[in-house]
């Protein structure tokens, strides 16, 4: 596909390849991270999650799997993933899911990454940042069986903004089960917090209003394939008018 004027003039951080097969479902993915902020975009069931996954390290497909996961640093240095473990890879993960330990209350689910993580980069203030970021100094002593689903996903987006060293952020549909007021008021601080660490991002999303809000690089992926990468008004030109047309 030709290269945008966005992955020209920026440099790549990252880049992964991947060969899988889940059950019907065969990926094969070769691609480049160059943006602050990128979007893997497409339907449920094409294989977004998965590719978050082997950036992590987790187990992805059967034996048949191969994963070729790279960092390339400013000062040209190329660092191979492949061989670390997901706990050694600098990388904060936020699943769809939110997997809240049961027995620690909000604040202390939001600290634990801080708590046990062995990076040299610990700066004390990172757990008090991600509280206020996502508005959770008022939850911070309930047990996840005392928040809501929504309260919930904004402790697991906490939890990974709180990841002491992290070079890359993956969040897996970030927004599920946060109401849109709340997302359209996060949406610009998360920029802002990733763009002042200089932490790249990378997240999953099927939704076309997300995508074009974060003016990131959106990387299609359809049936496992890419089948489009650049900003996200061009890969997504077709969808935006029809939501333009819409609100007419």
């Amino acid at each position: 596909m030709p290269e945008t004027a966005l992955s020209q003039t920026q440099l790549p951080h990252h880049r992964l390849a991947v060969t899988a097969k889940l059950g019907a479902l065969l990926i094969s993915v070769d691609f480049e991270l160059r943006a602050p902020w990128t979007v893997l975009f497409g339907p449920s069931g094409s294989g977004k999650s998965s590719l978050l996954r082997a950036m992590c390290g987790f187990e992805v497909g059967g034996p048949a799997t191969t994963i070729q996961f790279t960092r390339m640093a400013q000062d040209g240095s190329i660092t191979s993933m492949d061989a670390l473990p997901s706990s050694r890879r600098d990388i904060a993960y936020a699943p769809q899911s939110p997997a809240l330990l049961p027995h620690l209350d909000a604040g202390r689910n939001v600290s634990f990454p801080f708590e046990v993580c062995s990076s040299p980069v610990r700066d004390s203030n990172i757990v008090d940042e991600a509280l206020g970021l996502f508005k959770l100094h008022a939850l911070a002593e309930r047990r996840p069986r005392e928040l809501s689903g929504g309260e919930a996903q904004r402790v697991n987006l906490a939890r990974a903004f709180a990841t002491p060293g992290a070079k890359l952020l993956l969040l897996d549909e970030p927004f599920n089960g946060i109401d849109r007021a709340t997302r359209d008021a996060l949406l610009p601080e998360l920029l802002r917090v990733a763009a002042t660490r200089g932490v790249p991002v990378v997240s999953v999303t099927h939704d076309v209003e997300e995508a074009l809000r974060l003016e990131a690089e959106v990387i299609r992926i359809e049936n496992g394939q890419v089948v489009a990468q650049g900003t996200a008004r061009t890969v997504l030109a077709e969808e935006a008018r029809r939501i333009a047309a819409v609100l007419r």
